[in-house]
Formats: structure tokens, C-alpha cells, sequence
């Protein structure tokens, strides 16, 4: 009889940890097309809202127009980042089923396939609140000083410190909940009704 593989979680602490390591960055590069879109679109999805939500972190308290133009200003990288994360969600759960199946541990398994869930939106996230912490002063220039960002982009220096790493975890935990099974149910019950209302306007005769 041949003897059992031993099981990682009953493996020696330093022969566990360099494993996981080694397989955390194995599944973490894009292996095909859909994964280069899918962290594409996290990526510049976290790098879009970190713009807006650094300002709005760095301003607080900010006037309720200030608010309102930075909401309006987030609006189109929220599909974007919904679209990646949907897919990041995926490829976490079957990431973590395939380790199961090699016999690893399911805590140890669902924490090695946290690898792209949290480098893919840091990634982007930290790309757009390097940008906006370097470039807030010469954007509050360029605008009159009538315009409702003209204040919240001159915050204090000390402000942006902070506002920054707050930022990158806000929006990791957005993305989290973005690539969870209810934001995926959610999405494709979202996608059925938009296709649902395209059709009907297509059956709907036109006017001549």
C-alpha cells in the first residue's frame, strides 16, 4: 500500500508557509486574455475612484456641492470596477477549488486565493492616489476659484498623509464586495433586465 499524502495544514510550520507563498504567486499573473481584461478593468476601475475619493477623504468636511461633484465625478468607474470584480470573484472561487482538490487545506486554500483580490486593485488604487497627491495643487490652479473642487483639491498638506492608504483599503474592500457571490447574482440579474429592456424597445415599432 502506498502511504497517504500528508495533508498541508499537517505539515512542519516552515515547509507550510513557503508553499503557500510559492502557490499565491503562481495563480497571481494573468494567464489569458480574460484575466489581462479582468485586471484591466479592476485596476482601472480602483485607479479612477481613487481620484475622487482621496479628494473627498483629504476635503472632509466638504461642502454638500463638493460631495455631489465628486459622486458625479466616481459614477462611470463604478461599472468598470463592478465588470472586473465580477470576474476576479470568479477566478478567486475556482482558484480556491483547485487547491482544495490538491488536497490543501480550505482556510489555506481560500487565503492563497486572495493573491489577485488584493494586488490587482492596490495596484490600481495606489497608481491613482500617487496621481491625485501629486497633482492636486497644479489641478486646483488650473480651476477658477468659484469651482466646487477648487477648495477640496487645496486640503491641507497634512491631509493627503492619511487620506491616501485610507483610500487604498476603501477600495479594497469595495472591490471585496464587488467580487462577492451577492454582487455576482446581483450583475447578472442587472445584465438579464437591461437585455430584457433592449429588446423590448427593438420589438417596439418605430415612427415613421
Amino acid at each position: 500500500m502506498t502511504a497517504a499524502i500528508p495533508r498541508l495544514d499537517e505539515a512542519p510550520e516552515a515547509n507550510r508557509v513557503p508553499t503557500l507563498l510559492w502557490l499565491a504567486w503562481r495563480f497571481l499573473p494573468p494567464l489569458d486574455g480574460a484575466d489581462w481584461r479582468m485586471f484591466g478593468c479592476v485596476a482601472a476601475g480602483c485607479g479612477y475612484l481613487a481620484l475622487p475619493l482621496t479628494v473627498a477623504l483629504a476635503a472632509a468636511p466638504s461642502p454638500a456641492l463638493t460631495l455631489l461633484s465628486l459622486l458625479c465625478l466616481a459614477v462611470p468607474g463604478l461599472p468598470v470596477l463592478w465588470y472586473g470584480a465580477g470576474t476576479l470573484g470568479r477566478r478567486r472561487r475556482e482558484t480556491a477549488l483547485a487547491l482544495r482538490q490538491a488536497r490543501i487545506h480550505s482556510r489555506a486554500a481560500g487565503l492563497t486565493s486572495l493573491s489577485k483580490p488584493l494586488v490587482y486593485p492596490t495596484a490600481g488604487a495606489l497608481i491613482g492616489t500617487l496621481s491625485i497627491c501629486l497633482m492636486h495643487r497644479p489641478l486646483s490652479r488650473a480651476l477658477p476659484h468659484r469651482a466646487p473642487l477648487y477648495a477640496a483639491l487645496r486640503a491641507p498638506a497634512g491631509r493627503w498623509l492619511p487620506a491616501a492608504p485610507a483610500a487604498v483599503l476603501l477600495l479594497l474592500g469595495l472591490t471585496a464586495l464587488l467580487s462577492s457571490r451577492r454582487a455576482a447574482v446581483v450583475q447578472v440579474a442587472a445584465g438579464r433586465f437591461i437585455a430584457r429592456v433592449g429588446r423590448r424597445r427593438a420589438a417596439t415599432p418605430q415612427p415613421e
